[in-house]
């Protein structure tokens, strides 16, 4: 178990980067919009393609990346509102069950989404602007990588929830073996 731990602790650490580059993004779109809004108040005409801007690049990457970090923080609704007066061992079986369907189903939107990710950079699909085509291919890897990170996360929670009596529904690291 203590490699388990090991390297979910470094997991960790690509969690939180994807964490930050979705605060960061996030940021920049805030930042995006009050520009676009001020020169269209102030000046009659907005930022050239901000709404496409926003819709193929800001937006990807201010959800995917974070996938994994807000699912480990045990943010997202679980089945653990409907077990809550089962026994221990029936609610951790039921627990590890649903995140084995959940595995599968994120395993398969990796897939695909892999899958278009390379028929968009086959294609060079772009979106126009300025008279000019804008590649967005780039940022379609990570959509899967988004449901990538998302699928070892749980698989993560399903290894820590077979070695104890009640199920593992969210991560937590001390932040002893964070520094460490």
């Amino acid at each position: 178990m203590r490699t388990v731990d090991q390297a979910y602790r470094a997991f960790h650490y690509v969690k939180y980067a994807g964490l930050l580059l979705s605060g960061t993004t996030i940021f920049v779109m805030m930042a995006f919009i009050v520009i676009d809004v001020a020169t269209r108040n102030l000046m009659g005409s907005s930022v050239f393609g901000s709404y496409e801007i926003t819709q193929y690049f800001l937006m990807p990457l201010a959800f995917f990346p974070a996938l994994a970090y807000a699912y480990g923080s045990g943010i997202m609704p679980k089945l653990e509102m409907l077990t809550n007066r089962l026994k221990p061992v029936l609610r951790r079986n039921i627990a590890i069950l649903m995140m084995g369907i959940e595995l599968v189903l994120f395993s398969l939107l990796t897939f695909y989404g892999w899958q278009y990710a390379l028929s968009g950079t086959r294609e060079q699909l772009g979106f126009s602007m300025k008279g000019g085509i804008v590649p967005y291919y780039p940022i379609l890897y990570f959509i899967p990588l988004g449901f990538l990170l998302l699928s070892v996360e749980i698989l993560f929670l399903i290894i820590k929830s077979f070695g104890q009596k009640e199920p593992a529904l969210e991560t937590k690291l001390e932040t002893a073996e964070v520094d460490a």
